[in-house]
């Protein structure tokens, strides 16, 4: 939102005749909708819309109160953060950290070819933003002087701008729903999104072109080409078992068993003949040796008893399963790879049906680099002219709306300069130092015109308490800014 102190009407261009000053930054604005906002003012304005009004005006008191709330979240998140990326960069291991706030950056912390939908997704939340400053600003007849939008190093960001002295005649209370509408406009956006989520909507939806297919399997859908995978894993293919968990049992086996730091699951061992094992338990004792061939197994019955052996050899077959060496021949033992070897047999049926087409590929190194590098889906195509990744693409979309919205919500709240939070920040503090519900004064004087419509002025200890927390937030977001590269490098 914009506020301007005085109207330049030479500025206020069309929506297509928009001249770019740099290459950096392309911003175009309009006056087209300043008629249908002024009558929507006047609309809510009149006797036939009293009771619209009032509601607006309740809805928009409780966003201020969920605006306020969020501030303080997000402070409290940056402070959550700092300390566990400081944690993450102090260890010597990976470990899995949860951080409460997560960047999103293309080609670092999510696929870079998801960028066409993160950046449609925050030109959707601009738009629900902005509006929410619109709106409110029509309810306490305020004029609208332009619309617009900008693009920013390929970064879109909306805009609409309100003649400031108009808002500075407001109250403070009227003040703190033009302020806080926009964020609270991304908030209820995000809890839509989640009930559409709740509700099955969206499979509902995508029933029609596509059939749930989880009782076989998932389908591979993308595998990075990059990847080692890529060459065992064609897209189309089934994936039945991860060691010896199947995917069908739950619709998140896959990102649960792959992305957390869950023990491997073998519900039974396989029978190695004992001259294949050897009396060298150098694999056993180093944790990671990329050098040798062989991997450490050990007993199904005792972990106790170690042995090395080569692991494609045994986890490759399919048959010659066991529970106990009791299962196996005299000459053989039964056997499972150590819990702390990261080895993954994933069971691939690439006709979907069938356990004779099945066949088994091995993946050495974490489990989360597969979750990372493969993607798969349940939903399977009713018709050939329906590709078979949209599903993920209408998942991937959904969920970078929500996050867009919700990370809107709590980062225009913060007082930060040139933000939502910084004007909210003014607004408690002359609520708590000037009245809740001081309205400025009609009475036109010098010092009035001064202080734009008779506004007390800024006390010393509100413009010390003001720049204290701005420079607070600035550090904690510039100590998580840094902290966070040094974690990644």
């Amino acid at each position: 939102m914009h506020l301007l102190h005085r109207i330049q009407p030479k500025r206020m261009i069309s929506l297509a005749a928009g001249i770019p000053r740099s290459l950096f930054h392309i911003r175009v604005q309009t006056r087209a909708f300043n008629a249908h906002h002024d009558i929507f003012s006047l609309r809510l304005a009149s006797r036939n819309y009293l009771r619209t009004r009032k509601f607006l005006l309740m809805f928009y008191d409780t966003g201020s109160v969920l605006v306020i709330f969020g501030m303080f979240t997000a402070v409290v998140l940056l402070v959550w953060t700092m300390r566990t990326v400081e944690v993450a960069t102090r260890a010597t291991t990976y470990s899995k950290v949860t951080h409460a706030v997560n960047p999103i950056i293309p080609g670092l912390t999510v696929p870079l070819k998801h960028l066409p939908l993160i950046l449609l997704s925050l030109c959707i939340s601009q738009t629900v933003h902005e509006s929410g400053h619109a709106i409110t600003a029509a309810i306490h007849r305020i004029p609208m002087l332009a619309a617009g939008a900008s693009i920013t190093f390929m970064f879109p960001a909306a805009f609409v701008t309100l003649p400031s002295a108009r808002v500075e005649e407001l109250s403070s209370l009227d003040r703190l729903r033009v302020i806080t509408s926009g964020c609270f406009h991304n908030l209820t956006l995000w809890l839509i999104l989640l009930a559409v989520a709740w509700s099955g909507i969206g499979q509902r939806i995508l029933s029609v072109g596509y059939e749930d297919v989880l009782t076989r399997g998932l389908i591979v859908t993308h595998v990075e080409a990059d990847s080692p995978l890529s060459m065992h894993l064609p897209v189309g293919s089934f994936l039945t078992t991860l060691d010896d968990l199947p995917l069908n049992s739950s619709r998140d086996a896959w990102s649960t068993y792959l992305s957390e730091l869950t023990p491997a699951v073998y519900k039974q061992g396989w029978c190695v003949d004992t001259p294949r094992l050897s009396d060298d338990h150098q694999c056993c004792v180093h944790t990671n040796n990329s050098a040798s061939s062989s991997s450490c197994f050990v007993s199904f019955e005792s972990a106790m008893e170690e042995y090395c052996t080569d692991p494609v050899a045994v986890l490759s077959k399919i048959q010659n399963r066991c529970d106990s060496s009791t299962s196996c021949l005299d000459s053989q033992s039964c056997l499972k790879p150590r819990g702390d070897r990261e080895i993954l047999r994933i069971t691939v049926n690439d006709e979907g049906a069938g356990t004779e087409n099945e066949r088994i590929v091995l993946w050495s190194g974490p489990r989360y680099e597969v979750w990372e590098q493969v993607q798969t889906t349940q939903l399977a195509p009713r018709f050939a002219v329906v590709p078979l990744g949209l599903p993920l693409v209408f998942a991937d979309f959904f969920q970078y709306l929500k996050l867009t919205n919700l990370s809107l919500y709590l980062l225009n709240s913060l007082p930060l300069p040139a933000l939502d939070g910084s004007q909210l920040l003014i607004i408690l503090l002359e609520m708590v130092f000037t009245g809740w519900f001081h309205t400025p004064s009609t009475i036109l004087d010098i010092e009035a015109l001064r202080t734009r419509g008779g506004r007390p002025r800024e006390r010393r200890v509100q413009r010390t308490l003001r720049t204290f927390v701005t420079i607070g937030t600035c550090t904690l977001l510039g100590l998580c800014v840094m902290l966070g590269i040094i974690e990644w490098m």
